[in-house]
């Protein structure tokens, strides 16, 4: 069963050690995905996106999978130009992708 965190307008040095505690939490506490919905994101710096990172290699390494929900275009392109959207799974981006033929 999926578990599901919302974080709030700024995801920057002066808000993640809270959301980092909840998200590991999570992480610890369930099984399944691990749903982290970015709607309410508006600022992204660079301790947020190092959060991003070490949140999912915690969910990989608990066998859990982190999604992430609502990513606003402005956050989706600073993932693609970091390289991030390459690890860090998309909700929006997972169901748009066309299907691969086996």
């Amino acid at each position: 069963m999926s578990q599901s965190v919302a974080a709030g307008p700024r995801l920057d040095a002066t808000t993640v050690g809270k959301l980092r505690g909840c998200l590991d939490e999570a992480v610890r506490s369930g099984s399944g995905p691990l749903v982290l919905d970015l709607s309410a994101v508006q600022t992204v710096d660079a301790i947020g996106l190092g959060m991003l990172l070490g949140v999912e290699r915690r969910a990989a390494g608990a066998q859990r999978e982190l999604v992430l929900r609502g990513v606003p275009a402005r956050v989706a392109r600073l993932l693609r130009a970091t390289g991030l959207s390459r690890v860090l799974r998309n909700e929006e981006a997972m169901a748009a992708a066309p299907a691969v033929a086996s």
